[in-house]
């Protein structure tokens, strides 16, 4: 018995439910983050990173290029503080900085490139990443 393919307003709803469940998820790591120093913080930063790489891998195949443009972003800060020894407050409002956009960007269903505006903090983002990791 075959099953049959799912629909795009299907898949669309799942690829929802699923990266709502991720952003959940890296806001409790957040809080973890917040909470920790040292190993713990090193280990919620990489279990965000692993979150992370999903999040996205999956945005522009699902018509949400912003959440992987603000996603390797985040990846990218996430994936530098992992290999630290402390956690720098700033790449903690950064980690929160993204985590609001991307809620946003899923909350408010803003597809293809978005407005101006949302292309303009997933510049600004990138821009403080580069500044914090170099």
């Amino acid at each position: 018995m075959s099953q049959k393919p799912l629909t795009e307003a299907e898949l669309n709803a799942l690829y929802r439910e699923g990266v709502e469940a991720d952003l959940d998820s890296l806001g409790a790591l957040l809080s973890r983050i917040k909470e920790s120093e040292g190993d713990n913080a090193a280990q919620a930063f990489a279990e965000a990173r692993g979150t992370l790489h999903n999040v996205k891998g999956q945005g522009t195949s699902f018509g949400f290029p912003l959440m992987t443009r603000i996603g390797e972003s985040f990846h990218a800060l996430v994936k530098f503080q992992a290999k630290q020894s402390g956690v720098n407050p700033g790449v903690v409002q950064l980690y929160e900085a993204h985590l609001t956009a991307m809620k946003t960007i899923i909350a408010n269903d803003i597809r293809g490139e978005g407005p101006e505006i949302l292309q303009k903090v997933a510049a600004s983002l990138q821009e403080k990443v580069d500044d914090a990791i170099s």
